[in-house]
């Protein structure tokens, strides 16, 4: 037996327990080194996402950095539009509010609208109720100098702007001789009143409307039709009622109307409840009578 099987039954033992370790660590070797190139691959595709494709074997440097130097232009531009824009808002901080006001004083209703949009500085300066005041007697009246409106003067310039807009609205339709138009002026109640040039007295929303029917179809020489125009208005607007005093001017040759409008606040709009005309007197003469008025 000692022949036949020249190796001991421990020999092979040690052997192929040697042989396992063996194989072991050629897989423990062989997995550690697939590890690192897969990595350093996963490196390299990082490496490439993070410089957006800059280098030239990609084909794409040179439209990153062309939009990175565009960004970058863009970026200094809008740095330099804030710092302008802080510089003003810094420029009118330092000036006294009296020369602001007076500066303010030169611009008009939309400039002035505009100038309040640019940044806070100017914000503040150009909702300063000096500057609404000073614009508001420059373009309305000085009359209302010593008046103290609740909202300010900003809303209470633009409530003037507004009645004065629907006034001149009420001689348009006169123009047009609309009395559809005219209708939808008038405030429909009973406390109503027209006063037209010829002194009559129209009470109520049927008879002051009919009234205006009659003065459209008059006679071409009894003054209707023929262009006039309107001067020295003047206005006072309050929360739900407004009057605008005003010269009519029908031919230049004849002497003006005297005239008052009077409006009231309903349902988000102006409506006529009152209008009184009647001619001014020069020289004893008692002018023209008619029913525009």
């Amino acid at each position: 037996m000692d022949g036949a099987y020249p190796f001991s039954l421990r020999s092979i033992l040690i052997a192929a327990g040697a042989t396992a370790l063996c194989c072991l660590c050629s897989l423990w070797a062989l997995r550690s080194v697939s590890a690192g190139v897969f990595k350093k691959a996963g490196a390299i595709r990082n490496n490439r996402k993070s410089c957006g494709c800059a280098c030239s074997s990609c084909g794409g440097g040179d439209s990153g950095n062309a939009r990175a130097n565009g960004e970058m232009a863009v970026g200094r531009e809008k740095k330099a539009a804030a710092a302008e824009r802080q510089a003003g808002g810094s420029m009118m901080e330092q000036l006294v509010p009296e020369i602001t006001t007076h500066a303010l004083s030169y611009l008009d209703y939309t400039s002035l609208c505009r100038l309040s949009m640019t940044n806070s500085a100017m914000r503040r300066a150009a909702n300063d109720d000096g500057a609404w005041k000073a614009l508001y007697h420059k373009d309305f009246s000085l009359e209302q100098d010593n008046i103290t409106p609740v909202h300010g003067w900003k809303s209470y310039y633009a409530a003037t702007r507004a009645i004065v807009s629907v006034n001149a609205e009420f001689f348009n339709i006169i123009r047009e001789r609309s009395l559809t138009a005219m209708s939808r002026f008038w405030l429909n109640a009973d406390y109503v009143k027209c006063v037209h040039g010829s002194g009559e007295l129209f009470t109520g929303y049927a008879a002051v409307i009919d009234s205006w029917a009659m003065a459209f179809n008059w006679d071409q020489g009894g003054g209707q039709g023929v262009a006039f125009q309107i001067r020295d208005v003047r206005a006072r607007v309050l929360s739900d009622m407004a009057w605008v005093t005003m010269n009519a001017y029908v031919d230049m040759d004849s002497g003006p109307f005297h005239m008052t409008n009077i409006y009231e606040f309903h349902n988000g709009r102006w409506y006529m409840v009152h209008h009184h005309s009647s001619v001014m007197l020069a020289d004893g003469d008692p002018g023209p009578h008619n029913l525009f008025g």
